[in-house]
């Protein structure tokens, strides 16, 4: 049985870290979990789920490093595969990779390359950011990306090798139970993720500002799980469209079973070029209707028109249109057929597909 080390930035509810809750949990291999910045809801459940986490969040930076470089030392690790991005991170993974040479080392791809949010016009920042990113790149055994658009992103802006980077996609555990009643008549919908400007959230709360005009479509309501820095300003937005009582936000929710049982439409809609989107095929196991940005690797999951619907990313007016369409086959008459389709094509990525993925490489 191998031993795998995984370097995280932090612990929260994210998408990354339930990835890697679930591989902790089913993996054949034995994988542990080092949380550098910061714990959260996620790490203190791996933690209660009896999987092995190490805290080295408090103390200096060089602190920090040798307490990680010893561990590295006495647990002899077959490999290490760092998952977040930033300076810090980066310069944690290289430096061990420097000093503890035995273990194999591994850079998970969750984000697609893109010039126009990789850049924050800080000069300084920018490039020690980029140089750091590409000396990882370059001096890791493998690099593994979560959709062919992300490894194409990462391939032709750092000239690296096809060959090194490997894609597994993520994966979501099997819904047992598909049989979910969606009787009700009102056309909610859903969005789960952060409340970032990149996820797009201010374009669907601008859609909806235009559907509610329509008296035909005065039903609908929005639930919002997740959490950011952009919350405030999106209840902002909400509340000056008279969106009120139509959006309700409810921060982070990890049991997110009663929202699935509530909404008919999972909406999706990043301006930037999204890598994967799990929680879109988390939403279609469940026989919503999914609505996302036509960007990055989500049309590797979605066929617009068969299982779900794409728009054009940061266009709330295509955005409408696209909702208007899911509410009618809400109601029609090839509802069943057209989220039986959703399920069979959220069934291609299971989490044991993206483990024995992620397994046969390191």
């Amino acid at each position: 049985m191998k031993k795998v080390l995984h370097l995280l930035a932090g612990g929260g509810a994210g998408g990354i870290e339930i990835l890697c809750e679930q591989i902790g949990l089913l993996g054949k291999e034995r994988h542990e979990f080092c949380f550098l910045f910061g714990m959260g809801e996620i790490a203190d459940r791996m933690r209660g789920e009896g999987l092995q986490v190490y805290d080295i969040t408090e103390g200096s930076f060089l602190n920090k490093l040798g307490r990680l470089k010893a561990l590295a030392r006495k647990n002899g690790y077959d490999a290490v595969i760092v998952h977040h991005e930033g300076v810090g991170t980066y310069l944690f993974y290289y430096l061990l990779h420097k000093t503890v040479k035995a273990p194999k080392y591994f850079k998970y791809l969750h984000c697609s390359f893109e010039d126009r949010f990789f850049y924050t016009g800080n000069k300084l920042k920018d490039k020690l950011h980029y140089m750091l990113l590409a000396k990882v790149l370059r001096s890791s055994d493998a690099l593994i990306a979560v959709s062919e658009f992300t490894k194409k992103s990462y391939v032709e802006e750092f000239k690296l090798s096809p060959d090194k980077v490997k894609v597994v996609y993520n994966g979501i555990k099997a819904i047992e139970d598909e049989a979910r009643s969606k009787e009700h008549d009102n056309a909610n919908l859903l969005y789960i993720g952060r409340l970032v400007d990149v996820k797009g959230v201010d374009v669907l709360v601008d859609a909806l500002g235009i559907l509610v005009n329509d008296e035909k479509l005065c039903h609908i309501h929005l639930d919002i799980l997740g959490d950011g820095p952009a919350r405030v300003e999106l209840e902002q937005k909400a509340k000056a469209l008279g969106l009120k009582d139509i959006v309700t936000f409810h921060g982070v929710q990890l049991n997110k079973a009663p929202f699935y049982d509530k909404a008919k439409i999972f909406v999706y809609p990043p301006i930037w070029q999204e890598a994967f989107g799990i929680s879109i095929i988390e939403a279609m196991s469940q026989g919503l209707i999914c609505v996302a940005s036509d960007v990055g690797g989500i049309p590797e999951i979605i066929t617009d028109g068969q299982d779900g619907l794409l728009f054009e990313a940061g266009s709330p007016k295509a955005l409408a249109e696209a909702l208007n369409k899911a509410i009618a086959i809400t109601g029609g008459s090839d509802a069943a057929e057209f989220i039986k389709a959703s399920r069979r094509r959220a069934a291609d990525f299971t989490i044991e597909k993206s483990i024995e993925g992620l397994e046969s490489i390191v």
